[in-house]
């Protein structure tokens, strides 16, 4: 098991005249990460997330599925306090993504069991959201109490990074892909975050370079990836098919976090 936590990240995209744009939500000045600042979806893996139940509720979490999605080709760039996932961990990190993205963007990848069913309602999303966020269900409990299976093949693994040691917080954190559900509408939770944006790549870092949208590194970078992708399909063909490299920024006592020379151009 890794020495630091874990945590799962999702860059949810959507297509907007022919661009595509990601949701960004905003975290609370008390936050005890990233206060103020823009950020993807996510949070670290929890307890609950590592029940074999949830799992069993979950598409996409068999060892072999899992193994598939969580390629490292580059382990000689792993960090000596970060370990690769076994087959149950690899199915907790792909259950926090899908319950953290349902946190804290409303956004719910999930099907129901039965194909003829209808899918839930606007208001049953929103009142499950609150239900999960206060701590009177689980995310179990909703894929129980509504019969629904977790789209964990929706997500395509896009990146992994480390935070470097000597930062206060440390995350060994996955950072997935998957496409918006035509039919659900994002929005922050309004405890942890706030100002939940859809923008473009383009737009987010015209506006980080001018001053007006506060971004953390690993963010900046990512965003950058997106740059050359001119619609959905190819952000996600472009997820599904790059290499995955470990990232662990170093750090420069006057530009912050740095991606190491020899990785900025294979990650």
């Amino acid at each position: 098991m890794s020495k630091i936590p874990r945590a799962a990240t999702v860059m949810l995209l959507r297509d907007i005249e022919g661009e595509p744009q990601v949701f960004l939500v905003r975290r609370t000045a008390k936050s005890a990460f990233a206060p103020d600042v823009y950020v993807f979806p996510g949070g670290t893996v929890d307890l609950a997330d590592t029940l074999p139940a949830l799992h069993a509720r979950i598409d996409g979490t068999a060892a072999r599925e899992t193994g598939a999605l969580f390629r490292e080709t580059r382990s000689d760039a792993l960090p000596t306090d970060v370990e690769h996932p076994g087959p149950l961990e690899r199915a907790s990190i792909v259950a926090a993504a899908l319950r953290e993205l349902f946190e804290e963007s409303g956004i719910l990848m999930a099907f129901p069991r039965d194909d003829a069913a209808t899918p839930p309602s606007a208001q049953q999303r929103e009142d499950w959201r609150a239900a999960l966020r206060s701590g009177r269900a689980s995310f179990l409990d909703i894929l129980e109490k509504g019969d629904l299976v977790g789209s964990g093949s929706s997500l395509a693994l896009f990146s992994h990074w480390v935070t470097p040691p000597g930062e206060p917080r440390r995350y060994d954190t996955y950072f997935f892909m998957a496409i918006a559900p035509p039919k659900q509408d994002a929005s922050a939770d309004r405890s942890e975050t706030h100002d939940g944006r859809w923008i473009s790549a383009r737009e987010a870092l015209a506006e980080y370079r001018r001053g007006t949208f506060n971004l953390v590194y690993p963010t900046v970078k990512h965003l950058e990836r997106l740059l050359d992708c001119e619609d959905n399909s190819i952000a996600m063909r472009l997820a599904l098919t790059k290499p995955i490299v470990t990232i662990q920024p170093t750090t420069h006592p006057d530009r912050g976090f740095v991606m190491p020379d020899q990785l900025e151009n294979v990650w």
